[in-house]
């Protein structure tokens, strides 16, 4: 310790109350003891760093307490039997992680008079390091993933995932290529069923087009034309014969998207398609045979739509030979990264302009359920890309409805729901919401641990699994 000449000349009494108020407040956790290992000295945050209860500190020598493993180690009594400094670190049984430094104070003959312990709290400053560490290896690993993408034309045939679901049917897909049995890809709005359904195409080495339509978007009394086609004079304004959509996918794949809105006379013909591999254009007298591959999809479902009546069963039982169900992006959130890094990418080779994203909005776009799945995602991306400045999306910059993600998740009886809730579902909102508003309300991890009533790690581990920031 360093003196000046002010320090001197002050009042010894002045300065025993400065010393004490030093180490009364002091956010390290003091203690002082004998050369036995008794206790002389310790502060309140001793305590509380620690969790040794206070009638241990004021009865039991350091190597009693050790001996009766009311404390895991001591780097006072290592200290004491070696006259050295000495420094460990310490899991304590309330879930703190502190530094325990032990400091020998000798007599002229170096014999030991004291020891002084200091213990600084490094809990909060672990989980931050470490939550950092994450981040950047979330950052860095969905980096690495997209470097060998080169070309826009790479994209088209690439399902971009991280989460063993989608692994299972990303596999499940390339073996369905392989061969010309119908495909019928069910899902959310927005899942990707068109990114999957090119994928297949892509894997199945077929060297005709890949043709999409979508069986809800083209008038019904168009429809039949433009997947058959017709013969000149076949109806009025018929002045020239015209290919249909399926001699178009001849030796490639015809993607059927919607297929639960392809009006019911036409489901008549699509069977037999499926059945023959022939199709007939309006107005023809010969049918042509074709070597296509039908791949199907829908949000619908066409289990009910056959109960009701809306939806052929011999046509269901047709299609539904090869069936690969999408899960939504809320079911396999480790994907969110490495679609949203994949979106960023496209859009840097775009407008050759680099791009970077903040934790903070990197987090929040992972806590959103994403309603709209990868489709809106994308929208997302794109969008924040064009709003922010200096090369760096950050939190302010995501739509609202994002942003205020965290703060919609209230407790229930504060909620308006206008939905039912599945018990788990409503017990994680509830538990979000609360653990959110004490963590607001306390200045330490280890305070809301104890309001909570539970260890430091358990707080921890929930705010991992709640997604809590």
């Amino acid at each position: 310790m360093y003196q000046t000449k002010y320090f001197q000349t002050s009042d010894n009494h002045e300065l025993a109350k400065l010393l004490t108020t030093i180490f009364s407040t002091s956010h390290d956790g003091l203690a002082i003891c004998d050369r036995n290992g008794y206790v002389l000295l310790y502060n309140e945050a001793y305590l509380n760093i620690t969790g040794v209860p206070a009638d241990i500190l004021n009865n039991f020598s350091f190597m009693e307490q050790k001996e009766m493993h009311l404390v895991p180690d001591s780097s006072a009594v290592r200290t004491i039997l070696t006259k050295q400094t000495h420094s460990v670190v310490i899991d304590y049984a309330n879930g703190r992680q502190a530094i325990n430094t032990a400091t020998p104070l000798l007599d002229p003959n170096k014999e030991l008079l004291f020891v002084v312990g200091n213990v600084r709290d490094v809990t909060e400053l672990n989980q931050l390091q470490r939550e950092l560490e994450e981040t950047r290896q979330i950052s860095s690993a969905y980096q690495r993933a997209l470097e060998h993408i080169q070309t826009d034309s790479d994209f088209d045939e690439q399902i971009i995932y991280r989460s063993g679901l989608m692994h299972r049917i990303a596999s499940l897909a390339k073996r369905f290529a392989t061969n010309d049995s119908p495909v019928l890809l069910l899902g959310e709005s927005g899942v990707g069923k068109d990114v999957m359904a090119n994928y297949i195409h892509a894997q199945s080495g077929r060297t005709g087009e890949f043709i999409k339509i979508n069986c809800g978007a083209i008038p019904e009394h168009l429809l039949e034309s433009e997947l058959f086609g017709y013969e000149k004079g076949a109806f009025t304004g018929a002045s020239q014969s015209k290919e249909g959509l399926f001699e178009l996918a001849d030796r490639g794949t015809i993607f059927l998207d919607e297929i639960g809105d392809l009006p019911f006379p036409l489901q008549v013909k699509l069977l037999n398609v499926l059945q023959d591999g022939r199709i007939r254009r309006l107005g023809g007298k010969t049918s042509r045979q074709v070597n296509m591959r039908i791949i199907a999809a829908t949000n619908s479902d066409l289990e009910a739509m056959v109960e009701q009546k809306r939806f052929r069963q011999d046509l269901f039982y047709r299609l539904n030979v090869l069936v690969l169900t999408i899960p939504p992006l809320r079911e396999r959130r480790e994907d969110i990264p490495a679609l949203i890094f994949y979106y960023l990418k496209k859009l840097e080779w775009k407008y050759q302009q680099e791009m970077r994203i903040e934790t903070d909005a990197l987090e929040a776009l992972m806590d959103y359920d994403w309603p709209g799945n990868t489709r809106e995602l994308k929208n997302v991306v794109e969008r924040s890309f064009h709003m922010c400045e200096n090369g760096r999306i950050t939190f302010d910059q995501l739509p609202a409805s994002i942003r205020n993600t965290q703060q919609t998740a209230l407790p229930l009886h504060l909620a308006k729901m206008d939905e039912l809730l599945p018990l788990k579902e409503a017990v994680e909102r509830f538990e979000r919401a609360y653990i959110q508003r004490l963590l607001k309300e306390t200045d330490t991890m280890q305070q809301c641990a104890d309001k909570l009533q539970v260890n430091i790690s358990t707080l921890v581990r929930k705010k991992r699994s709640l997604r809590i920031k």
